[in-house]
C-alpha cells in the first residue's frame, strides 16, 4: 500500500471525529518514522482535553473507503475522547 500523505491522513482523520460526534476540536497529524502521530484538543464540560494518539497509517488509509475499519478506529479512539463525546451529547439533551 502506497504511504498515506498527509493531505490524505487529515481528511481521514476529521471523517473520524466527525463521526464521533465531538461538539469542538483541533487536531495536527504528523508523520513520523513509526506511523503517524494524532494530538487531539478537544472541548468538555470542563474546558479543553488534550490526548495523543498513535496511528497506523495503512489503518487510517483503509479507513476512508472500510466503514469496518472506521468503526474500529472510532472504537480505538473514545476512551481517549470520552468527555468529549460526552460533551456533545449533554449538551444536545439540555
Amino acid at each position: 500500500m502506497a504511504p498515506l500523505a498527509v493531505r490524505n491522513a487529515r481528511e481521514a482523520v476529521e471523517r473520524l471525529l466527525d463521526e464521533m460526534g465531538l461538539n469542538a476540536f483541533t487536531y495536527t497529524v504528523e508523520q513520523k518514522i513509526d506511523g503517524w502521530t494524532l494530538r487531539v484538543e478537544c472541548a468538555t464540560d470542563e474546558g479543553w482535553q488534550e490526548a495523543t494518539l498513535q496511528v497506523d497509517p495503512h489503518e487510517l488509509s483503509a479507513s476512508m473507503t472500510d466503514a469496518g475499519v472506521r468503526a474500529k478506529l472510532r472504537t480505538d479512539w473514545e476512551p481517549h475522547l470520552r468527555a468529549c463525546a460526552k460533551h456533545r451529547s449533554r449538551s444536545a439533551a439540555q
